[in-house]
């Protein structure tokens, strides 16, 4: 996924110090977290009282971020959530909303805008004195498959969650380090763990909305790993990063130069590896510390992301995402977390999601995206002359290889042979045996992360393949990811093993597909609205990880066969 909220870097004239104060506060006794109620904090199933509601797999939810409503609806596809964007305005202190209401599940562009006062009581959201009468909404934050299946939903239309780490707290009992702190034993089905792994995608930077100035000192942020206690007697390895400086913490209790080097605002993927008595880590591909010695080498039972101490403030922020712990204690790599933190509502506090005595530790998200209209996509065809070449009916097309020789033809059309919605779809034909014809479409700029989505159809007459990529042209030199559909299977490029994700597909009907990538190099793919690959790595394709995408490429056929077709509809991506 991509890290959308970490995009724009803010270098800064100040220095970093090293941050001395790694002990943290052992919490006295457990708490139980207890989800958040505010508005903005819910996933709020919304009815009218006196309405009857329709069964479905999944309850409709209402997510309120900044002024950006997302309705996630199930009645689409029953078990799978889509998206609808709105724009609502809330009144904290008068008590008053005013939102979009989808009362009409088999026409969601019939929609109502609703005013009421409302109120948030044990869970239960009310909304009273609209023009509907009295609405109810529950927090649906604990229903069984609503947090996967909104993931997935902002998985597939490209929206990330990410956690923000803060320290601005210096004042009593607030005086903290900003952290997440994940105690194995309350988060995962393991309490220890002697040999494990960690990977997690970081970025440290400056925060433009915190007001405290750098004072040089308690800016550090920190992957610590601790033993019985969150000590520095009890510290089974640390990796810290200081003013662009890459550095660790070993059995020696001190700061040690690791001998890399960072950017500010600079996507940071980290890997931690750890066994007894040692740990070992990684960034962004570069080994920096073998077997290191350690303070403690008893089994870590707690991972701890930190930012600053506890006796200063920092206007720097840590976000963190795709966090992920293995273990090895079995004599098999095990995941025992998954952390993506994209089934929380922007604004969690994750110290009721974790260990109560996280601090500061906060999801944030892109829900602050500019609303679409429910069925708005950024090319379904419609609007286009039959029989046009796409590249002829909008310009935002190219096209290569578009025969009409005696080898035969290729092209790349509009058609009203198949339609995904609508009557028109993009239709690809090679007829040549010398050819193939290609359908481009450029991104507005090129993205280190992003998703792109289309429904295709597959014919079952055909003989050859159909690709689908990202990159910056059409040559197989600058693919950067490549999906190649080939009778019933679904494959993507992995060189001379190219890896089967989806097996037995249907052909003869229409299949959604969403290629997402981000900038740590990781590509998932989804299809009709299932993810069939996650978290791929690009440098295990042998194509060239250098490339940043820049555009979609869709072709079909291949040079000597003549007897390939594909339709394409509901291209859609906020790059283009």
């Amino acid at each position: 996924m991509q890290m959308t909220k970490v995009a724009v870097a803010v270098a800064l004239s100040t220095g970093l110090l090293v941050g001395c104060n790694t002990d943290l506060r052992d919490e006295t006794s457990p708490t139980t977290p207890t989800p958040d109620a505010s508005l903005a904090n819910g996933y709020w199933s919304i009815e009218e009282v006196a309405a009857t509601s329709t069964a479905s797999d999944l309850p409709n939810i209402y997510v309120f971020d900044e002024g950006i409503q997302k309705y996630y609806n199930d009645d689409d596809n029953f078990g799978t959530y889509t998206i609808y964007d709105a724009t609502y305005t809330e009144d904290v202190d008068a008590g008053t909303l005013t939102f979009t209401y989808y009362g009409n599940s088999a026409d969601l562009t019939d929609t109502t805008e609703v005013t009421g006062n409302y109120s948030v009581t044990d869970e239960i959201l009310t909304i009273s004195d609209t023009n509907l009468g009295e609405l109810t909404g529950s927090n649906e934050v604990d229903t069984a498959g609503v947090l996967d299946a909104i993931a997935n939903a902002n998985t597939d239309a490209g929206l990330n969650n990410v956690v923000q780490i803060l320290d601005t707290n210096n004042a009593g009992t607030l005086e903290d380090t900003g952290e997440l702190r994940i105690k194995l034993a309350d988060s995962t089905s393991v309490a220890s763990i002697e040999s494990g792994k960690l990977t997690v995608d970081l970025v440290y930077q400056n925060d433009e909305d915190t007001e405290q100035e750098a004072d040089g000192s308690g800016d550090n942020a920190y992957i610590s790993f601790y033993a019985a206690k969150t000590s520095n007697s009890n510290l089974h390895g640390e990796v810290a990063f200081e003013n662009g400086v890459i550095k660790y913490r070993d059995a020696s209790g001190s700061l040690t130069d690791a001998g890399g080097t960072f950017e500010l605002g600079e996507n940071l993927a980290v890997e931690v590896t750890w066994g007894p008595e040692a740990f070992s880590f990684s960034v962004n591909g570069i080994n920096y510390a073998d077997n290191l010695p350690v303070a403690d080498g008893t089994a870590v039972t707690t991972i701890s992301l930190r930012l600053g101490d506890n006796g200063n403030t920092t206007n720097f922020e840590l976000l963190g995402d795709n966090l992920i712990v293995y273990s090895n204690d079995s004599g098999t790599e095990t995941e025992v977390l998954n952390e993506d933190f994209d089934s929380y509502a922007s604004g969690t506090d994750l110290a009721t999601k974790y260990n109560s005595s996280s601090n500061e530790a906060t999801v944030v998200g892109s829900a602050g995206s500019e609303p679409t209209e429910p069925s708005e996509v950024t090319d379904d065809f419609e609007s286009y002359t039959l029989g046009t070449l796409i590249s002829d009916a909008n310009g935002s097309w190219t096209t290569s290889n578009i025969k009409d020789d005696e080898l035969g033809t290729t092209t790349a059309e509009v058609s009203d042979d198949r339609s995904n919605g609508g009557t028109q779809s993009l239709f690809l034909a090679d007829n040549h045996t010398g050819s193939k014809p290609f359908a481009m479409r450029e991104f507005s700029a090129p993205a280190t992360s992003g998703s792109v989505s289309l429904d295709v159809y597959f014919p079952s007459t055909n003989e050859k393949s159909t690709y689908i990529n990202i990159g910056n042209g059409k040559n197989n030199s600058n693919r950067y990811f490549e999906l190649n559909q080939s009778g019933s299977t679904l494959k993507y490029e992995a060189g001379d093993n190219d890896v089967t994700i989806a097996s037995d597909i249907a052909r003869d009907t229409w299949h959604s597909i969403t290629l997402a990538w981000n900038a740590a190099g990781l590509i998932t793919v989804s299809m009709n609205g299932e993810v069939i690959a996650e978290n791929v790595e690009q440098s295990s394709t042998g194509l060239d990880s250098s490339i940043v995408p820049s555009q979609l490429t869709l072709y079909t056929g291949d040079n000597s066969g003549n007897s390939n077709k594909a339709y394409f509809d509901n291209v859609d991506s906020t790059l283009f």
